[in-house]
C-alpha cells in the first residue's frame, strides 16, 4: 500500500514570513517519518496483503482526493531556526505559566494525572507563523459540526441525553480549551476553536459515500479556517480525516485503526487510543489465553454455561475493521484458540435489523457460546442483542470498542443496550477500566475550571472529548515553541517532558515515546453488572473490574494475562 503524505500548501499564508527560509518557501514536501515501533513493520505488511478490494478503495481515494502542490521540495519542516528561543529543561526550578511552582519531577499543574513535567514560564521568539494555522499568538483547531440529518438518525437510536448535542459538544470543547490555555505552556500562543458546518456527514462517509463532500470539508478546514489540526471526533469519519491529511491538517479521530495505519500516516493522525492492534493483543490474550478451552460461565443460558467456549466474531464491513478483526483472530489463534464463525456487517440503518437477525441465527446454529463484537460501534450491538433476545439465544458477549477510550463500553451506552435486551448484558465482558466517581474525574474538574465553576451544559459523552483535547495539549507543550506537524509528532516521543501518567487516572494509564500515536498503556478485564449503580451517571448498570482489578501492560502484548483460567469477576 502506497504511503500517503499530505500535499497541502502554505499559500494561504501569503504575506507572512516563512519559517526557516525565504518568503514563499514551505516545509510541506518530503515529509520524514519519525521513529517507529518494530511491530509497525508487520502491521504494515498485513495491511498490504489485505486484498484487492481494500487496495482498490485506497487507489480510488488517492486518485480522487484533490491536492495542492507543495512549493518546497526539501525536507525543512523539522529544522528549528536558531532565532527561536528554547524553553528551559523540564523540571527546572521556577514558576509555570499557570502560576504553579516548578521543580524536578513536578507536573505542569497539579490536578491532572496526565500533565507534562513542568517548565518555567517561557518568553521569547516562538518562530511566529511556523505552519498553516499557527501564528505568533494562536493555534487554530477546527471542529466540523454534525449535520441535522445525522443527528436525527442517530437520535432515533441513541438519545441526546447519552450522546449529546452540537451545542454541548462545542461548549465542552471550549471549556476544556479555556482551562488548558491557562495552565499548559504554549510559548506565547493560545488554542482557538473554529467550529463550522460542513457539506458532508459522517453517516454517509461511514457507509462509503460522500467522498466529494468530505474532501470539500477538509479544504474548508485547511484553506478557509486555516486549521493546524481538526478535532471533529464523533462528527468525523475515516474518509474525512484522510481528506484532512491530504490537505496537511493534523487530525484526531475517534475511530480506532490498527497501528500500521497510524505509522503509515504519520505525522497526521492520532487518537487517545488504544489502537486496534493494542486491543487485539489485549482481547486476544483474554479470550485465547485465559478463556479458551474453559466453560462459558458468564453466558445467560444454563445450557450454554455448561459448554466449552466456541468463539464467533462480527465486525463492520470495511477494510480497516476487517484488518482489526483479522488481528484479533490471529491473537486468539496465537494461544491455540479458534474463531470458526465470522460475520461482517454493513453499517446501514435501513437493514441492520435483518443483518442482526441473520448473524444471530448463524451464531446460534453453529453453537457459538461467546460472541465477539470487534470494532464495536455504539449502534450495531443494540440490534444484535435484541435479535439474540428474539431468538432466545443467551451467550457470553465480548466487546472490543471501535471508538477511542472504549466509548462503546461507557456506562450510558451499555445502559441503552440493557433497556432493550436486559437478559443479554449480564454476560458482557470487555477490556478497560471501570468508571471513577465524579469526585475523582479530572474531566469534570477541567470543565468546571473552564466553565465558571459549574457543570451546566457539559456533553454527556465528555470522556472521549476530554482525552483527545488533553493529548493535543500534551503534545503542544512537548513540541516546543516551533510548532509544525513534525515537532508535534516529536513531542509525543519526548519522554523527558511526557513521562508515564500517574496511577489512578480517569483515562487509564498513558505512556509516550518514539512511535506514539496513541498513549494508552494498560488495560484490565471488566464485566457488566445491570443492577449496580453507575458512578458516571447514577443510573443502574456499570462495569466492575475482574481479576481483583489487575492491570496489564499493552507493551507486554498479553504476557501478563493469566493462562488457562477464568476471569474472576465479582459476584453481585
Amino acid at each position: 500500500m502506497t504511503e500517503r503524505r499530505a500535499k497541502g500548501s502554505m499559500g494561504d499564508m501569503a504575506g507572512l514570513d516563512s519559517p526557516g527560509g525565504s518568503a514563499g518557501q514551505t516545509p510541506m514536501a518530503g515529509l520524514p517519518g519519525g521513529a517507529r515501533r518494530q511491530r509497525a513493520r508487520s502491521a504494515i505488511a498485513r495491511r498490504q496483503l489485505w486484498g484487492l478490494v481494500a487496495l482498490a478503495v485506497v487507489v480510488v481515494l488517492m486518485l480522487t482526493v484533490p491536492t495542492v502542490s507543495a512549493t518546497n521540495a526539501e525536507s525543512t519542516w523539522g529544522q528549528v531556526p536558531a532565532s527561536v528561543t528554547k524553553p528551559a529543561a523540564p523540571g527546572t526550578p521556577g514558576i509555570t505559566v499557570g502560576g504553579y511552582r516548578c521543580g524536578p519531577g513536578v507536573r505542569q499543574f497539579p490536578w491532572s494525572h496526565y500533565a507534562p513535567i513542568c517548565v518555567p514560564k517561557w518568553t521569547g521568539n516562538n518562530g511566529g507563523a511556523t505552519w498553516r494555522g499557527v501564528t505568533a499568538h494562536t493555534i487554530r483547531l477546527s471542529y466540523r459540526v454534525a449535520s441535522s440529518t445525522d443527528l436525527k438518525l442517530i437520535y432515533g437510536i441513541i438519545p441526546p441525553s447519552v450522546i449529546g448535542t452540537n451545542n454541548e459538544a462545542i461548549r465542552t470543547m471550549q471549556a476544556y480549551i479555556k482551562a488548558f490555555n491557562k495552565v499548559f505552556e504554549l510559548y506565547g500562543r493560545k488554542v482557538v476553536l473554529e467550529p463550522f458546518t460542513g457539506q458532508g456527514n459522517f453517516i454517509d462517509e461511514d457507509t462509503g459515500t460522500g467522498q466529494a463532500q468530505a474532501e470539500a470539508d477538509a479544504v474548508t478546514a485547511a484553506t478557509k479556517l486555516h486549521a493546524f489540526a481538526d478535532m471533529s471526533l464523533v462528527d468525523s469519519s475515516v474518509m474525512y480525516i484522510t481528506s484532512l491529511e491530504n490537505q496537511g491538517v493534523v487530525a484526531f479521530g475517534l475511530y480506532l485503526q490498527d497501528y500500521g495505519w497510524y505509522a503509515q500516516n504519520a505525522p497526521w493522525q492520532y487518537t487517545p487510543g488504544p489502537d486496534c492492534t493494542k486491543e487485539a493483543e489485549a482481547a486476544g490474550a483474554v479470550l485465547g489465553k485465559e478463556m479458551a478451552g474453559r466453560r462459558a460461565i458468564y453466558a445467560g443460558s444454563a445450557t450454554i454455561r455448561a459448554k466449552i467456549r466456541k468463539f464467533g466474531i462480527f465486525y463492520p464491513n470495511n477494510p480497516q475493521s476487517a484488518i482489526c478483526a483479522d488481528q484479533l483472530v490471529a491473537q486468539i489463534q496465537r494461544y491455540g484458540g479458534t474463531v470458526p464463525v465470522k460475520v461482517a456487517f454493513t453499517f446501514n440503518l435501513a437493514n441492520l435489523v435483518n443483518q442482526a437477525q441473520s448473524a444471530v441465527a448463524q451464531m446460534k446454529a453453529e453453537g457459538v457460546t461467546t460472541v465477539i463484537c470487534s470494532s464495536c460501534d455504539p449502534v450495531t450491538p443494540a440490534f444484535v442483542l435484541q435479535a439474540a433476545d428474539n431468538q432466545a439465544y443467551y451467550p457470553e458477549w465480548f466487546f472490543e470498542s471501535y471508538f477511542a477510550g472504549g466509548t462503546t463500553s461507557l456506562d450510558p451506552f451499555v445502559q441503552l443496550f440493557q433497556k432493550d435486551a436486559p437478559a443479554q448484558v449480564g454476560g458482557l465482558l470487555t477490556t478497560g477500566e471501570p468508571s471513577l466517581p465524579p469526585s475523582e474525574q479530572e474531566a469534570l474538574t477541567a470543565y468546571r475550571k473552564g466553565h465558571d465553576g459549574n457543570l451546566d451544559g457539559i456533553l454527556p459523552s465528555y470522556p472521549f472529548t476530554y482525552s483527545s483535547i488533553l493529548m493535543f495539549f500534551d503534545a503542544l507543550q512537548a513540541a516546543g515553541p516551533y510548532l509544525t506537524p513534525k515537532t508535534f509528532e516529536e513531542g509525543l516521543a519526548n519522554t523527558k517532558e511526557l513521562p508515564p501518567s500517574l496511577p489512578g487516572g480517569q483515562l487509564g494509564g498513558w505512556s509516550f515515546g518514539p512511535g506514539t500515536f496513541d498513549p494508552a498503556s494498560n488495560f484490565g478485564i471488566m464485566k457488566w453488572y445491570p443492577n449496580v449503580t453507575s458512578p458516571q451517571n447514577g443510573q443502574p448498570g456499570t462495569f466492575l473490574a475482574c481479576n481483583g482489578g489487575a492491570l496489564y501492560s499493552y507493551a507486554k502484548a498479553g504476557e501478563e494475562v493469566p493462562a488457562h483460567t477464568q476471569p474472576v469477576c465479582p459476584k453481585r
